[in-house]
């Protein structure tokens, strides 16, 4: 009874397997699937293009294809044996609908386009010269890129405007390790970027490739002297100035250890009423370049309008100290005029008591000599001069009478 149980089983599953491979493979029932991503190609492009149109955006485009046939087809079906396209032709500037059609193999049916109508946004066709911009990756301490040069300069970046718009340069990029003391040429890719250093998609370059010369050079920091030459306009003076001392020069290993100090062209700051920013232009011996932090080196000069002042005094006017006990000193010289130069403000407010002249009597010997002048007061942000610069004096006891001269 047990052994019989188990023959029906047996028999009952067999039957069920020929029915099975019957019905899939006589009958072959309808089937369904959906093939996902299909890449649908934008037709007639070209006449966007004539028309100075370009589609602005990706031209990307992908859509859900629901297709039917019997099991078997549904079965044998190879994603790229979908197609799917859509027909520029006709359009405008500004959003576009199109519409998506879809080819398949004979047997199979086309039952739903998912997404059928691609939103497709088109603007204005333009080609603008971007600069070539290296990127160095991987860079060595105190290494530089140098002796370098760009073929092209720079490169037509074509497509629609918005996209263009947001193209700063063309990018080639060499890490640091690739490149030696001696110059070499590489061919590198080139790339749109935005002001972030992002990728732009979507625009066609007038060169794919960019013919980089470069070596990879050591960087050295020196003096700088910067001569000057010349003088400011009438009344005005330099009353600050601020110029590199030091410099960061690059250059293969064997030049940089002769060099141990760098001049530069004069800056001439003849004729300036203002203050003033002048370019420092080092002059750098063959095989020297400057390095990346001492580009545009500047010099800055703070200028100031002068006023000058004069006060005459008598002999009677000159302040005499440190006169020893029991002896007089009396000034001969006539006539001393003292001149005050400085900023407006400053200058303009002195007064006569202010510029005094003044003798320190102690450096003084008995009898006829000469003393140097000096002002009694110290003043800040003026320069004084005294003329004459000595005077002639007598140095006697207190108690004699002055002699006739």
């Amino acid at each position: 009874m047990g052994s019989s149980s188990w023959l029906d089983k047996i028999i009952s599953v067999v039957i069920a397997l020929i029915l099975w491979v019957y019905v899939v493979n006589v009958i072959n029932p309808p089937s369904s699937t959906t093939v996902s991503a299909v890449p649908v190609q934008l037709l007639n492009q070209e006449v966007l293009a004539a028309s100075n149109l370009a589609i602005a955006g990706t031209d990307r485009y992908h859509v859900d294809v629901v297709v039917e046939g019997t099991r078997s087809d549904v079965l044998a079906l190879q994603p790229d044996q979908v197609t799917a396209t859509a027909d520029l032709f006709g359009m405008s500037k500004g959003q576009n609908y199109l519409v998506v059609s879809v080819s398949v193999p004979e047997r199979i049916t086309v039952t739903e386009i998912k997404s059928g109508r691609i939103p497709v946004l088109i603007d204005e066709l333009v080609s603008v010269q971007k600069p070539v911009e290296l990127q160095i990756l991987e860079e060595i301490a105190r290494h530089e890129i140098g002796s370098v040069s760009l073929q092209p300069q720079e490169i037509s970046v074509m497509g629609a405007k918005s996209i263009v718009d947001l193209v700063r340069s063309v990018r080639i990029q060499i890490s640091s390790a690739a490149l030696t003391e001696t110059p070499a040429k590489f061919q590198l890719s080139a790339d749109a970027v935005g002001a972030d250093g992002e990728p732009i998609y979507n625009v066609r370059l007038s060169h794919a490739y960019v013919e980089l010369t470069a070596a990879l050079y050591q960087t050295k920091t020196v003096p700088l002297e910067v001569p000057l030459e010349g003088v400011p306009a009438q009344n005005m003076e330099v009353t600050g100035k601020d110029i590199p001392e030091e410099i960061t020069v690059k250059g293969s290993a064997q030049i940089l250890q002769t060099v141990e100090a760098v001049v530069a062209e004069p800056l001439n700051i003849d004729g300036i009423a203002e203050d003033a920013t002048l370019p420092v232009v080092p002059i750098l011996p063959t095989g020297v370049e400057v390095a990346e932090e001492s580009l545009q080196l500047q010099a800055n000069f703070t200028l100031a309008h002068m006023e000058e002042i004069f006060f005459d005094y008598g002999p009677k006017d000159v302040w005499i100290y440190n006169i020893p006990e029991g002896y007089q000193v009396d000034v001969i010289t006539a006539g001393i005029t003292v001149t005050a130069r400085g900023e407006d403000a400053v200058v303009n407010v002195l007064q006569h008591t202010d510029l005094q002249p003044a003798i320190d009597a102690s450096l003084l010997s008995p009898g006829l000599g000469e003393a140097m002048l000096t002002p009694r007061y110290t003043q800040q942000l003026v320069q004084i001069r005294i003329s004459p610069a000595t005077v002639r004096v007598r140095v006697r006891i207190s108690e004699e009478q002055p002699e006739e001269l």
